[in-house]
């Protein structure tokens, strides 16, 4: 069957990044970057790398690559948004090999 890779049930978490955050603020804010986090999981039945495409506001952002995952395997990927400008977005994020279900999801959050 080889790898493939769903997210899982945390879905994307949206949280101020803590590597750019003077404020401490606690929700994301225009004055702090914004980072994102999920967890993918390998339901296949070989070791594979997660490959994870992410969009904002339907443009590609980065990928993030998990490391050699076994079956049943998960890692938690962070990537940073950058600083985003007040309002609101929409972040998707899909993984590759996918396993057809729970394969992308997509967060919509508010920036303050």
């Amino acid at each position: 069957m080889s790898a493939m890779f769903l997210f899982t049930e945390q879905g994307i978490l949206v949280n101020p990044d803590p590597s750019d955050n003077p404020d401490s603020h606690h929700v994301p804010s225009h004055e702090a970057g914004t980072q994102i986090n999920f967890q993918v999981m390998n339901i296949g039945d070989e070791d594979g790398v997660a490959e994870v495409g992410v969009e904002l506001d339907g443009n590609f952002v980065t990928q993030f690559s998990s490391n050699l995952l076994p079956p049943g395997g998960t890692e938690v990927g962070f990537v940073s948004l950058g600083r985003l400008e007040t309002g609101t977005h929409t972040v998707l994020v899909f993984v590759n090999p996918g396993a057809g279900t729970a394969d992308h999801l997509t967060n919509t959050f508010d920036v303050i």
